[in-house]
């Protein structure tokens, strides 16, 4: 089988080829994000993380930043330097800040890996296309031939057929296998990183509720406009009061009734 994979190669047929340069590529992808999972976003996180919270604990900023700037220069202290940023000029801004940093760094880490699974798409199904072709092939070679040859020479033109099926099943397997291994890496990275960032951000930006002093009242305004309302209220009820009690005893009393007049008395 290998001697006739290696005369298919030497025949110069094109379908090998285009599935070798799709292999190609694909180890390409694999040796490059391999390299950057494994030594490049990759950091000693355990030492990095009880660093980097005693001294954003200890509130000495200038020592975690130049300790993230010998780390790294991306990944989690690129983060955590941008962190330290924000929290200087606006602490309200920290968690925004790693958001919109995460949402931007993140993606890379995944990057080209997932189309690995593609290229192993690809070349299976170029087997396929170049496999029912030498079968189409095969029949029609034997057209017009005796018992005895026809049989010999559909049996080697579909043996001859199944051959670039073989050589992507192959080659699929070839590349699936390293993705499994580089998605597993990522996902183990992603999740360090997250923790990472949640230590940080615990300290730098722990969960509070936002003060708002510009468009809505606060509470302590809120509560003496109620005061005040109910404080009028109160005073215009009392006052009513009072004047309805002065008309009752007004009205009650004998010596300031009508009156009559000299006629009616007569």
């Amino acid at each position: 089988m290998l001697n006739d994979i290696f005369l298919m190669y030497r025949n110069g047929e094109i379908i090998p080829f285009v599935i070798l340069a799709f292999v190609s590529v694909g180890y390409i992808i694999i040796f490059e994000k391999f390299i950057l999972l494994q030594f490049v976003y990759r950091i000693n996180f355990e030492k990095f993380n009880s660093t980097i919270k005693k001294m954003l604990a200890a509130n000495d900023m200038e020592r975690a930043r130049s300790f993230t700037k010998a780390t790294s220069k991306t990944a989690v202290p690129m983060l955590t330097l941008k962190a330290i940023n924000a929290y200087e000029n606006d602490p309200m801004r920290v968690r925004a800040t790693v958001s919109e940093e995460s949402l931007r760094f993140f993606p890379r880490i995944r990057r080209r890996i997932n189309q690995l699974p593609n290229l192993a798409a690809a070349c299976v199904l170029l087997g396929a296309i170049a496999a029912v072709q030498g079968i189409w092939t095969s029949f029609r070679m034997v057209e017009g031939l005796e018992l005895g040859v026809k049989s010999f020479a559909f049996s080697t033109g579909l043996s001859h057929a199944l051959l670039p099926l073989a050589i992507s099943l192959v080659s699929a397997v070839l590349l699936m296998l390293p993705f499994g291994i580089l998605d597993a890496i990522a996902w183990r990275l992603e999740s360090e990183m997250e923790h990472s960032l949640c230590v940080v951000l615990n300290i730098l930006s722990p969960e509070m509720q936002p003060m708002f002093t510009g468009g809505a009242p606060s509470s302590g305004n809120q509560e003496e406009a109620s005061d005040n309302y109910s404080r009028g209220n109160s005073d215009n009820d009392n006052v009513e009061r009072a004047e309805s009690k002065g008309k009752k005893d007004d009205s009650s009393d004998p010596g300031l009734q009508e009156v009559p007049d000299e006629e009616e008395i007569i």
